[in-house]
């Protein structure tokens, strides 16, 4: 089996676990069985779990999060997106806190202490030795894409004349474990490194600067953005040194770039998705207020569209004034129909959304869309009514509006998970579909309820 056919294989296999799991959840739940009928959760593995939680909103997350066993929860969390878990931070209870607490470690400071708790993170830092409380510090005085919040300052230094029964003498001293030996002159500055491996395969008198290698060295302020770009993989060498006013000061993983290009790939891919929105399940009054605000600024685009028309004015006949507003309702219903397929085709990609939850996702949907919809609508309504001095135009722009949020929240939700059902790409062909349910359902609407409403 080519590595190809194996990956295809294993990434089945996760899904297959995962959609089960999801289709048992949801019996649970739904039914409203006792808390104990969910036991069986604890047979999957952390990746199964973390995908499972993130595929289910947060009524049903506070129902699961409960059976899983303490040490499990931030290898868990871990696996999550950004946004995921600061939503389960504003849900855990203080009980949660204190087992969060238990086995917190420099990891996910680091990594989290943006949202963590006030109390979790000076409680950690005062159990900290004050040379490890104050590194912890100043990783945290950096942005969280910046090199320098990553580094881990516990890293093995020598001298390049030095040899390799030297280092096995020091190692053997040591509880750490490290990945390389990091060669430094008399100021500090960086000389190259020998992997473990070199160093465990060569004769005692062998000198590191014999199995030395040139990697690349990273400043500390840099942007993990513009390292990503020049990122050149040495063979043996999972780590990269990291230098402050030119001495070396620690090694930055690779794998936490890695993680930062995965996070990035994916959003240039769904470029659309709302600011900020990264969870399938982002609570809904969080997500209206999100979305309201681009909704606000395309309003704005909408009526410059219609004005523009509405210079034209002398030439139209009868219809002049639904013809002025007809752009206002098409690019309405298509901005509000293009985040809601943008949340879709990321939970797509990430595999949180399935069969088994598309109805909930489906609800939580409609609940935005009308939330908007009728917010929105009615502010249209009224620049409707005093603009053409009709209020019966303004009810029916305000109708207009409202149906074509709820359908295109309702197609942009199931237009994708329909396409990859037939095995067409949903990124390139959503949009299209969308467009057109949103163009004829806001213009039928409009029009529709005009000729009955207005003309009859």
């Amino acid at each position: 089996m080519t590595s190809e056919n194996l990956a295809s294989s294993n990434q089945q296999t996760f899904d297959g676990h995962h959609d089960a799991a999801l289709r048992r959840v949801l019996d649970v739940l739904e039914q409203e069985l006792p808390a104990a009928e969910l036991s069986f959760i604890s047979q999957y593995d952390n990746a199964v779990l973390a995908n499972l939680l993130e595929s289910l909103p947060d009524n049903y997350r506070q129902h699961i999060w409960p059976q899983l066993a303490t040490e499990r929860y931030w290898d868990i969390l871990h696996l999550m997106q950004y946004e995921t878990v600061k939503h389960f931070f504003e849900l855990f209870n203080q009980s949660q806190l204190n087992a969060l607490q238990q086995t917190i470690s420099d990891t996910e400071i680091v990594e989290f202490a943006d949202f963590l708790p006030e109390s979790m993170v000076e409680i950690y830092l005062e159990q900290q030795d004050e040379l490890s409380a104050a590194q912890l510090q100043d990783a945290l005085s950096y942005d969280d894409e910046q090199i320098g919040r990553y580094v881990d300052t516990h890293i093995l230094r020598a001298r390049p004349n030095s040899t390799v029964a030297r280092i096995k003498q020091r190692l053997s001293a040591q509880t750490d474990k490290h990945v390389a030996v990091y060669l430094v002159d008399a100021q500090g500055q960086f000389q190259g490194a020998c992997s473990m491996t070199d160093i465990a395969n060569s004769a005692d008198t062998t000198k590191l600067t014999e199995l030395s290698q040139n990697i690349e060295v990273f400043d500390h302020q840099q942007m993990l953005a513009d390292v990503s770009l020049s990122l050149n993989m040495v063979p043996g060498h999972a780590w990269n040194p990291v230098q402050k006013d030119g001495k070396i000061v620690g090694a930055i993983a690779l794998s936490n770039i890695v993680q930062w290009l995965q996070e990035r790939s994916l959003d240039v891919a769904i470029i659309d998705t709302p600011s900020d929105e990264e969870d399938l399940f982002t609570p809904v009054p969080t997500a209206a207020k999100m979305r309201a605000i681009w909704l606000t600024t395309n309003l704005a685009t909408a009526f410059l569209a219609s004005w523009v028309i509405g210079l034209f004015e002398g030439a139209l006949q009868q219809l002049v004034a639904l013809a002025i507003l007809m752009p206002v309702v098409a690019s309405m219903g298509g901005i509000a129909g293009s985040q809601t397929l943008a949340v879709a085709l990321r939970g797509i990609a990430l595999n949180h959304l399935q069969q088994s939850n598309l109805k909930l996702l489906l609800n939580k949907e409609l609940k935005i869309a009308a939330f908007n919809g009728l917010v929105l609508g009615l502010v249209i309504a009224l620049v409707v009514s005093l603009w053409f001095k009709s209020a019966a135009l303004g009810a029916v722009i305000f109708v207009a509006i409202v149906l074509n949020s709820l359908a295109a929240a309702a197609s942009a939700t199931m237009i994708p998970f329909i396409l990859k059902k037939m095995k067409i790409d949903p990124a390139v062909a959503g949009s299209v579909i969308l467009t057109t349910v949103t163009d004829i359902v806001g213009f039928v609407a409009f029009l529709g309820l005009a000729s009955l409403l207005l003309m009859g």
